[in-house]
């Protein structure tokens, strides 16, 4: 009796073993999990567009200055952009702030952006923004305007400043040729100081070493800080009523609003006065259309605003660069020319 009794109790605990292991030794109905990505081998080139799913690309803008060209560019940017999958920009003005542009660039790097693309306000003191992006580990992309040697960045898209210059000296050496003008006497406003924004100057004395420069003593230049066109008024009603205006037949403002600026200090009272502008903006069309301004120099931001973007989103890719100068990586994007009455509608098509 004593067997059978042991028997019956095994068999019992044997059986609420296999009950209690049950719900762990059945699986759950399985989940299928997503292959990772293919990681691709060394040197291998990233796709064109990203892949259905992957992340978006945010590319954030630092611009300097809120004025008509930096209107003008962003409209350019958000257009080109749209064309694109898979990345998005955001934007944000310092408005003439270098203070508040490093704050700029703190909101940015806050969003999450994965590149920033920065137009320093200044780029002789922009070393502090340039180091915020840096610290943050985000991919950083220079729009032109110069920042403090030794910064580092992975690419600059930036046209050849001289360039400004050596177009307008053709110019002016054409309208010397045709006997237009004897000399060219030249009353040069400049927005900025910096070697960079002066290469705008220099490169008249290229293609017109006999440029003569009679505003500015030594320096050659009159600076109206900041880009600022009513201090350029400022210093042709100063340069008129001081008589200097007789020494000159031409005056070269570094950008259109700057020459608007000297327009309206000239209040069409000097017709034979020659006046230049740079960036083919709207102001500057308006004033070669009417005769008040004889050329600029036009820049096609679409080809300029390309480079920025096509190398932002390389950079995030992982994909290669092609500099035109390695050493300094910058990206040349070959977007200037000489507007004239002539051919404005040509260019602006």
């Amino acid at each position: 009796m004593k067997k059978i009794l042991a028997l019956l109790i095994a068999l019992l605990l044997v059986a609420g073993l296999a009950a209690c292991g049950g719900g762990n030794d059945t699986p759950a109905p399985a989940t299928p999990t997503p292959a990772p990505a293919e990681t691709p081998a060394n040197g291998a080139e990233t796709p064109d567009e990203p892949e259905a799913g992957s992340d978006t690309i945010l590319i954030g803008v630092a611009q300097g200055v809120a004025d008509e060209f930096n209107a003008n560019l962003r409209t350019i940017y958000e257009a080109y952009v749209a064309t694109l999958d898979g990345v998005e920009i955001v934007f944000s003005n310092a408005n003439g702030s270098q203070a508040q542009q490093l704050i700029d660039v703190e909101n940015l790097i806050a969003q999450g952006v994965d590149v920033i693309v920065l137009r320093a306000v200044e780029g002789d003191t922009a070393g502090t923004t340039v180091e915020a992006v840096r610290n943050a580990g985000i991919y950083l992309v220079i729009d032109e305007v110069a920042v403090p040697e030794g910064s580092d960045y992975q690419a600059r898209i930036v046209g050849e400043q001289l360039d400004h210059g050596r177009m307008l000296g053709t110019f002016l050496q054409d309208l010397i040729d045709a006997g237009e003008i004897e000399e060219a006497n030249v009353g040069y406003i400049a927005g900025s100081a910096s070697a960079f924004a002066l290469g705008r100057k220099n490169g008249f004395l290229e293609t017109l070493p006999a440029t003569n420069f009679v505003a500015g003593g030594g320096e050659g230049f009159v600076l109206a800080e900041g880009w600022n066109a009513s201090l350029a008024q400022e210093i042709v009603e100063g340069w008129i009523a001081s008589g200097l205006i007789h020494d000159m037949t031409v005056i070269a403002a570094m950008n259109d609003e700057l020459a608007n600026g000297a327009i309206a200090a000239l209040a069409g009272n000097f017709p034979d006065m020659i006046v230049l502008g740079v960036d083919g903006s709207e102001i500057g069309r308006h004033n070669i259309r009417s005769g008040r301004m004889r050329a600029t120099t036009f820049q096609d931001l679409r080809l300029s605003a390309a480079a920025v973007i096509n190398a932002s989103v390389s950079l995030v890719r992982g994909e290669a660069l092609d500099f035109d100068d390695v050493e300094n990586r910058l990206i040349n994007p070959r977007h200037f020319a000489v507007m004239t009455i002539d051919n404005i509608d040509e260019l602006i098509g």
